[in-house]
């Protein structure tokens, strides 16, 4: 089968890849839509992450249709559209047992950890897989997983907005346009969105954000409006979390989600305690998430219209990563179409 595989020499897509067969509790994708993520340019082009193992198939935001079930499985039908979430945890650990699963102490990442999606099939734990109704595109579906999950879970769980908040977005790529989109559907009152691009700031209003500023005037700027309740960072640079912490009000909260072996700079640490900020760590997203997601989505009352920018096939993926990393995606995400 076709599959992009990344090896110690780079990252290229082979027509020679074995077919893989479900095991008890497993099931068999035929894959349609599998985005593009940060995470797979650190993996592919600057090698501050990396995956467990190579040779290794790459791509965790997937939806496809079921092609298979493992022996002795119950699963959704054969045929059924779905969405697979990225993270495989034990669902036995006291992390997951009390409702944070994605700080499971055995999780896996598809496509880090364990075989990925930038192939025609793969094959996932049942219980990762979330049906999709009608009504939400395969594109959608894929995105959902990942780029509006997580990014959920930093705006929701982990930042705490509501109705009413004042929030600042650094960095609208491939996480913070969804998280510009989900402050406003949660009841933001204000939403800045921080980002140098000026095509990302144009999708930023698109998305529902009052103001779309570059950071050399970010902080002057949400300073004169009195700061921010909450802060999300999805660029991962040093300078980038910083002015989130300083845009900060008091007891205001910075969300980190950027991946980087950067260092975490919270300003001047007495500004940082007197004022009672707080910033924390935001990692993935829980199954719940997911399956809300999908369903806000499916339903039409979360629309957030640049989450999916330009579509490729799978030929072109190694092309797409290097579009990622330069920012070139038409929208928060690039989608590899695995059936064009």
């Amino acid at each position: 089968m076709r599959a992009a595989v990344l090896t110690p020499s780079g990252l290229s897509v082979r027509d020679d890849w074995p077919e893989p067969e479900p095991g008890p509790g497993e099931a068999l994708i035929s894959l349609s839509k599998v985005g593009i993520c940060g995470s797979d340019v650190h993996f592919v082009l600057d090698g501050t992450a990396k995956t467990a193992y190579t040779p290794i198939v790459l791509g965790h935001e997937p939806a496809g249709r079921v092609e298979a079930l493992g022996p002795d499985t119950d699963g959704p039908a054969i045929g059924t559209r779905v969405a697979i979430m990225p993270l495989v945890t034990c669902m036995a650990c006291d992390r997951c047992r009390n409702g944070w699963s994605c700080m499971c102490k055995e999780r896996l990442c598809i496509g880090a950890d364990v075989e990925g999606c930038w192939a025609d099939l793969t094959v996932v734990p049942v219980r990762n897989l979330v049906p999709l109704p009608d009504t939400l595109s395969d594109e959608l579906a894929a995105v959902a997983t990942d780029s509006v999950a997580t990014a959920y879970h930093a705006v929701a769980n982990r930042g705490g907005v509501t109705s009413g908040s004042r929030v600042a977005v650094w960095g609208a790529g491939g996480l913070g346009l969804s998280a510009v989109g989900l402050s406003k559907w949660l009841g933001a009152s204000s939403v800045i969105a921080v980002d140098p691009r000026p095509e990302a700031q144009d999708w930023a209003l698109e998305t529902g954000a009052d103001e779309a500023l570059h950071p050399d005037v970010a902080l002057k700027r949400i300073a004169e409006l009195g700061g921010v309740d909450v802060a999300l960072e999805f660029v991962g640079r040093e300078d980038s979390v910083e002015g989130a912490v300083r845009s900060l009000d008091d007891r205001g909260r910075a969300v980190i989600v950027g991946l980087s072996d950067a260092r975490a700079i919270a300003g001047r640490l007495m500004t940082f305690v007197l004022r009672e900020r707080e910033m924390v760590g935001s990692y993935g997203n829980e199954p719940s998430d997911v399956r809300e997601m999908v369903e806000a989505m499916a339903s039409g009352s979360l629309v957030l219209p640049r989450v999916v920018g330009d579509v490729i096939p799978l030929a072109d993926v190694v092309e797409g990563v290097s579009r990622v990393q330069r920012g070139d995606t038409g929208g928060s995400r690039i989608v590899v179409d695995i059936t064009g």
